[in-house]
This record gives structure tokens, sequence and C-alpha cells, in this order.
């Protein structure tokens, strides 16, 4: 079992961008590493879809410059892709990590004292446990990820839900 010691200084370079575990490794003491792929995704899928239709001349998404370099809206978005995750993935990288180190202890005295507080908190109820992910499980997208997409139905013959519309 890996976690990143240490932030990457960015988590992109040039074209590429790296999401999930190949950017921030983690422990899976809070079951987060497929939930922050999924957000790296998003995040960058929208970054880039914006720059893409921000930027004219940067052409479809993924598409090289002349030379084979990124277009100026991609090479921002992906800047801003680690600038939008950084820190957030490494407080979870963090967070996993320390809760990893709680379960891990051995000592005899030391489990009863982790016993007893695990137990002081059932009894406070589920509200007390889940506090600990608060900024983990409530995160939202930097903006509603439809938001700029044309709302008209689609043009597909011979379905009544489309004829009806018409």
């Amino acid at each position: 079992m890996y976690a990143a010691a240490a932030a990457l200084p960015a988590y992109h370079r040039g074209r590429v961008a790296l999401v999930g575990d190949a950017a921030h490794p983690m422990t899976p003491n809070l079951g987060q590493g497929g939930c922050q792929a999924v957000e790296d995704a998003v995040v960058l899928a929208l970054l880039t879809a914006r720059a893409t239709a921000d930027d004219p001349a940067g052409g479809p998404a993924g598409t090289a410059a002349p030379g084979g370099a990124a277009p100026d809206g991609t090479v921002h978005a992906l800047a801003a892709y680690t600038e939008a995750r950084l820190d957030r993935t490494m407080e979870v990288v963090r967070r996993s990590g320390r809760i990893g180190r709680l379960t891990t202890w051995s000592s005899a005295p030391v489990c009863a004292l982790r016993t007893a507080l695990f137990t002081a908190v059932n009894t406070l109820g589920s509200q007390v446990a889940l506090r600990s992910l608060d900024g983990i499980a409530d995160w939202s997208p930097p903006s509603p990820p439809y938001a700029d997409r044309p709302r008209t139905p689609p043009a597909v013959r011979g379905r009544r839900d489309v004829k009806d519309r018409e």
C-alpha cells in the first residue's frame, strides 16, 4: 500500500495531466481513492472544455498547436487544474494516512484508549462521526457541469417524447 509522501509540484506537465492515484496515491482508509479520481476528471473536463471554447485557435480538445505545443487555452486549463486540485487532494491523502495510523496501533493501553474513543463517538450519534468527513464528502464541481451546454431537445426521429415537444 502506497501513499504520497509529499505533494507533486504539479499534476500536469506539457499536454499531460495526471489524475487519481497517478497524481496523489493514498491509503484506502477513507475510501476516497476512486472518488478523488472522479473529482479530478470532472474538474479537468470542465476546465479544458472552457479553455477550448474560449480559445478558437486551440481547435478541438486534445488538438496540438503547430510544432506539437499545447494550445494556450489548454496550457492554462492544465495549470488551473493543478491549482484547483493540489491542496484538496493532499489534504485527503493526509487525513487517510492519519486514519490508517490510528487503526494500526498495537500497544494494549493505546488500543484500549482508541476503543474508548470510538465507543464515546458512537454513543454521541452518527452525526459526530460524519463530521470527520466535512470538507471531503461535501465536494461539488466548480460550476454546474452542463451549464454551458445548449438545452435543446435531441433531433431523433421516431421517439414519442421528441415528437410531443415539436
